[in-house]
């Protein structure tokens, strides 16, 4: 080493030496020490309020552990596991001077980076500010008076059903400055998603390591205009603002451990660890006193927002924020048929001369009707379902629209999806009973979530069903055994109606197992013994006639759970625009279906198959037909097909009674049962 190097390191290391014994660093580890030994006598670490802005959890043996899996969240390397060490920590890096390392340019103090962690410790120690560490936190201090939080709303961004992380709809948190200058649009939204593009990666794939827990789950801040256009505007998704009943201290409180989490990640799953348990976690630490997270197995975003519901004085207020879509539903259904009939033309072929040439019509608000075209004319674009020459028309109709006076009042319209407070609750259990072909049974059935077919659609998207890990069982009396009828892993059906504002395809996905019914090895055996011994032996006719009948008569079938994959596409058929309810839906689709129960020479068959769905529905009763049939004859295997119809009738929202009939190749059942869902 130089001489001059040497002798700079020399001062630097007497330096370092002296000033760890110099009376200020003496006077600051024993204020450390101190206050350390404060923390222990009041056991703060078991303090509630610490347990939350860790996100500590207790495992199964008692042992706590954050949720959190970034090490940058925590202050000591045990922290992820120990309260108590992690407190120490904090008081000690709070109240040390600390240079940033060399080549971190984001790097900030302790102090700067965990403000509500510092705030809390210094209120329950009584800690001067002159005893923290002297620092600059100006990059906090200038996002938080952006934000100037003083409100919050919960934002519930409908289902949909189009991408797999949107299929249980999404919750959010909307923060309000109470600035009266500031539009709300203006205002900011807190947002907790998988760190993933769905857009990119396989929809199976994507499904299945968000239900699992392979995607890192983040917290990020958009303006809430930017929220409203990805939701509104480009999903078609309503949106439903609940205001909340908050201190502004308490906003204030989450606001600033809102910021502490840009420093965490925690693995996202789709039934539980998401979007709306974590919202959870920071309106506790807005408001201790709440106990949100004591959850059920399941956390769907709908039976979140029931869970605000149910928190006394919690929601002052509610709000619809109808999408693009809805908004043209709206206003199709309050146009007269001589208008339907002008937009009907309009939308078949681009051609907005019968509109901007016609002459005045009294029946016809001109100005309401472009309004409703323009707003179409929009959708169809952001659904990549129109023509470039449109957009041209698109210009023309916005020119002959601004020189109209507006001939309708844009208000009061009834809402096109429902609040889902009111919707049933999303997990079931099911008990039956019923007759059929293989004789009498009792059932019993469970759903981990959401939506069948036959459940009222208060609250959820109407002729849909979401079904995650279902399944019914049944005990059969003459068998004497419990059968697994069917079992669903997923099984996702949408029967969106197809219009001329939207072409759209309606689906059947199914995995997991189902039931089918074959006539038994041993039987058949029989009765090909019996008709052989009819024509060897005619003098004993009448005795293997009676046999024959007695054959008939016995066990002839077995009831065989098949491994099933299953899909259909096609399109569905309903008088969506007209005024009033929507009773009565049609659809007709095709696919192919995968069956495996090793009673097959290939073991595995894919089957072309076509089905047909047909309902009614008036409110509190719903009939469901649906007709599947199955083309394993080109297997030179007996075809097979299950016909079902199904009544329900809504006792309350979360209490049905259901009357059903099934029919399938061998096979014919009716049951009756009673559903409750929580």
């Amino acid at each position: 080493m130089p001489a001059k190097y040497h002798s700079l390191f020399i001062i630097f290391f007497l330096f370092s030496i002296f000033g760890a014994f110099s009376p200020a660093y003496a006077t600051s580890t024993e204020k450390i020490s101190e206050y350390q030994k404060l923390a222990e006598t009041k056991k703060l670490w078991e303090d509630r309020y610490w347990i939350l802005l860790l996100h500590y959890t207790k495992t199964t043996f008692g042992n706590w552990v954050s949720e959190a899996d970034s090490s940058s969240f925590f202050l000591s390397r045990d922290g992820r596991k120990n309260p108590e060490e992690e407190l120490f920590s904090a008081i000690e890096a709070f109240m040390t001077e600390t240079s940033p390392p060399l080549g971190e340019e984001n790097w900030m103090h302790p102090v700067c980076k965990f403000p509500e962690r510092k705030r809390w410790i210094q209120e329950k120690l009584s800690i001067p500010d002159g005893d923290f560490a002297k620092v600059d936190c100006s990059r906090f201090e200038k996002w938080f008076a952006t934000l100037n939080p003083k409100g919050a709303k919960i934002i519930f961004a409908s289902y949909y059903m189009n991408a797999p992380a949107s299929i249980f709809g999404h919750t959010l948190l909307k923060l309000d400055s109470g600035d009266p200058n500031r539009k709300e649009i203006l205002e900011y939204s807190v947002n907790y998603a998988a760190n993933a593009d769905p857009e990119s990666t396989n929809a199976i794939v994507y499904s299945i390591l968000g239900l699992f827990g392979g995607y890192p789950g983040t917290f990020s801040l958009y303006p809430y205009y930017v929220k409203i256009a990805e939701y509104n505007d480009i999903e078609s998704r309503d949106l439903w603002e609940y205001e909340l009943d908050l201190k502004e201290e308490e906003v204030k409180r989450m606001t600033r451990h809102l910021w502490e989490l840009g420093a965490a990640t925690f693995d996202y799953y789709f039934l539980d660890e998401n979007c709306s348990y974590h919202l959870f976690s920071l309106m506790e630490v807005a408001r201790p006193s709440l106990h949100l997270r004591d959850k059920a197995p399941f956390v769907i975003p709908g039976d979140t927002v029931k869970k605000y519901m149910e928190q006394a004085g919690l929601v002052k207020e509610i709000k619809y924020r109808p999408s693009l879509h809805s908004k043209i539903i709206q206003k199709l259904r309050t146009m007269n048929e001589e208008e339907k009939d002008l937009y009907e033309s309009v939308m078949k072929n681009g051609d907005i001369s019968p509109l901007t040439n016609k002459e005045p019509d009294p029946k016809i608000r001109t100005s309401f009707l472009s309004d409703t075209i323009l707003d179409s004319f929009r959708y169809k674009k952001a659904e990549g379902d129109s023509p470039k020459e449109w957009d041209q028309t698109y210009k023309q109709l916005l020119l002959f629209r601004s020189k109209l006076p507006t001939d309708y009042q844009d208000s009061g319209y009834p809402t096109i999806t429902q609040s889902p407070h009111v919707g049933h609750g999303s997990s079931a259990l099911y008990h039956e009973m019923g007759i059929s072909s293989l004789g009498n049974f009792l059932g019993f059935g469970y759903r981990a979530a959401v939506h069948d077919l036959l459940n009222t659609d208060q609250g959820y998207i109407p002729n849909s069903s979401v079904d995650y890990f279902s399944f019914k069982a049944r005990y059969y009396e003459n068998s004497k055994k419990l059968h697994l009828e069917e079992l669903h892993i997923v099984r996702l059906l949408s029967l969106t109606p197809y219009n001329s504002l939207g072409r759209s395809i309606s689906y059947f996905v199914d995995s997991g197992a189902d039931s089918s019914v074959y006539e038994k090895n041993r039987n058949k055996e029989d009765r090909k013994l019996l008709e052989w011994q009819a024509a060897l032996r005619p003098e004993d006719l009448s005795y293997t006639l009676y046999r024959l009948d007695d054959v008939s008569k016995s066990e002839k079938y077995e009831r065989v759970t098949n491994a099933n994959l299953e899909a259909t596409f096609g399109y569905s058929f309903q008088d969506q625009f007209s005024e009033g309810p929507k009773r009565f839906l049609f659809s007709a689709q095709a696919g192919a279906k995968v069956r495996y129960n090793g009673k097959y020479d290939t073991n595995a068959v894919v089957a072309p198959q076509i089905a047909a769905y047909w309902i009614a529905n008036f409110d509190s009763f719903k009939a469901v037909l649906s007709l599947h049939y199955y083309t394993f004859s080109v297997y030179g295997i007996p075809d097979d097909y299950k016909a079902q119809l199904g009544f329900r009738y809504a006792i309350q929202a979360n209490h049905e009674l259901r009357l059903e009939a099934k029919a399938q190749r061998n096979y014919n059942e009716a049951s009756f049962s009673y559903v409750y869902q929580f």
